[in-house]
């Protein structure tokens, strides 16, 4: 219980960036555990991606409308999770800097949603795709839309390559061209998808700069999801007697949490002594 706790803390202090990545991370893990706890009770595995992925079926899409997001937080190897880590973690950390969570929020997951509705429209108007209904997995299009919002907010923006720097503008530039001239080479769908996730993020940073901000309509159905999630505080009755002495028995206890809340985010968790874990635990529980 305590580690669980323990996690639940540190979790507690990621920015939204971080906590993305680390879904990322569980949910690559998570399909691989799930089959070996069926291989040792001898079940038939599935595949958990399959409630998740999105296809170009659009009757698939009509039981499963969620996956037009939750499909990049699934990826199909290693190399495929951390390419996508990388571009967004180095891109995202800067434009969470600069801008903050909310926009940051748009950026990715609107990006995720053009990248999936891209690829759902192309395969359902290209005679090339005619009767090809592949599922797709991966947040190419979110970091896609992080990387190219970035470059044209700055395009003088540098990264070390190696030996030399080189424009973000140019990089931005390179990923998009070779998204284009690798569509009929394979992946049609996942180069359609970051086009589709580049053209979102370039096209907010044209609305920022022009006094507009749109997008708020992601960040109300957060609040609305987050609604579900959230315990329903408990009333707790006042009564006008209620001794003085009660009353600051309960300032001190709050005085004494938020001192420990303080040393956890300037020492970590491990710092706190015994009855300090124990104090923070009851307080929970209330």
């Amino acid at each position: 219980m305590e580690l669980v706790e323990k996690f639940k803390i540190k979790y507690s202090y990621l920015d939204v960036l971080s906590k993305i990545i680390v879904w990322m991370v569980v949910c690559f893990v998570l399909p691989f555990l799930i089959n070996t706890i069926l291989f040792l009770f001898n079940i038939k595995s599935f595949s958990i991606i399959e409630y998740f992925h999105v296809s170009a079926d659009f009757f698939e899409l009509v039981y499963k409308p969620w996956s037009l997001i939750t499909y990049g937080f699934f990826h199909a190897g290693i190399w495929h999770l951390l390419g996508n880590m990388l571009i967004l973690y180095y891109s995202g950390r800067i434009v969470l800097d600069l801008f903050g969570d909310q926009k940051f929020l748009k950026i990715f997951f609107i990006g995720l949603l053009f990248g999936s509705v891209t690829y759902l429209l192309s395969y359902n108007i290209f005679p090339v795709f005619s009767g090809i209904k592949p599922p797709m997995i991966g947040a190419s299009a979110g970091a896609m839309a992080m990387f190219v919002f970035l470059s044209s907010h700055n395009p003088n923006l540098t990264f070390r390559l190696i030996f030399f720097d080189v424009k973000i503008v140019y990089i931005a530039c390179f990923l998009i061209l070779s998204d284009i001239i690798q569509i009929p080479a394979g992946n049609s769908g996942g180069h359609l998808a970051h086009l589709g996730g580049a053209f979102w993020g370039y096209y907010y940073n044209k609305q920022l700069q022009n006094g507009n901000n749109p997008g708020d309509w992601i960040l109300s159905f957060f609040e609305y999801l987050k609604s579900f999630f959230k315990n329903k505080p408990k009333i707790k009755k006042v009564y006008k007697n209620q001794s003085n002495a009660t009353q600051k028995q309960k300032k001190v206890d709050q005085r004494k949490i938020d001192e420990i809340l303080d040393k956890i985010s300037k020492s970590g968790y491990d710092s706190l002594s015994k009855s300090e874990k124990e104090t923070l635990f009851k307080a929970g529980d209330n």
